[in-house]
């Protein structure tokens, strides 16, 4: 991987925000579908539900070796409840923001209805929640080495199992590649508003929203 990969530092929390927001808005193409930036309500939304994360996140960030100050490569991992998705509801209802209220809710959906913790009874999984790579820095396996540090991370921290939820093809790959097998997928055109109208429609090959997942222990698990 052409960069160094290290822990982040609570100094770290404004430069993370900005980047992963950076990326989400202009690049994530369920973001982009939702026409998130379009509306400053949404954007500065989005930033704060970014911002509330970090301090109980376990996050790593890929850094230029030779621009030690620049992030090239964010993964953003946390633990993750079987209430999360109600959680998102909640936060979904509190905005005024439409696409905003649309983005939560979508992603309410996708912690839920996996039910992974009642898949593999377990309290809590660790979650690699937003892996984001600058544009100039793709293409170079950042991405699946950010991925692959996250699950040992994971499993050094005395997690049992790890998912990723993808909401765009080539995330989707990468969690692949990692060894996180696919568990639940959804079709986008699946996800209706109350006139049966999809809610959002990224262009292909972001056809699907998957959700990955993998034992850390596979001889534990019986």
């Amino acid at each position: 991987c052409p960069c160094h990969v290290r822990l982040a530092k609570e100094v770290d929390s404004p430069a993370i925000v900005q980047f992963v927001q950076a990326i989400l808005l202009h690049h994530e193409p369920l973001v982009r579908s939702l026409h998130v930036c379009r509306s400053s309500a949404s954007e500065s939304g989005l930033a704060d539900y970014i911002r509330v994360l970090l301090p109980d996140s376990f996050t790593l960030l890929a850094v230029n070796p030779v621009q030690p100050e620049r992030i090239v490569g964010v993964a953003i991992g946390r633990r993750s409840c079987h209430w999360d998705g109600k959680r998102l509801i909640e936060s979904a209802d509190r905005t005024r923001c439409d696409q905003l209220r649309k983005l939560l809710y979508i992603w309410s959906i996708v912690e839920a209805e996996p039910n992974l913790h009642q898949h593999f009874c377990t309290r809590c999984l660790f979650e690699i929640a937003f892996l984001a790579t600058a544009i100039d820095a793709q293409r170079r396996g950042i991405g699946l080495h950010l991925t692959q540090r996250s699950v040992a991370l994971a499993r050094d921290l005395g997690f049992h199992f790890v998912r990723m939820n993808c909401t765009c093809e080539y995330s989707s790959r990468v969690a692949t590649k990692a060894g996180l097998e696919c568990h639940w997928t959804v079709p986008y055109h699946h996800l209706v508003d109350s006139t049966e109208q999809p809610v959002a429609l990224p262009d292909p090959p972001h056809t699907h929203i998957k959700v990955h997942a993998m034992a850390l222990f596979p001889d534990a698990v019986h």
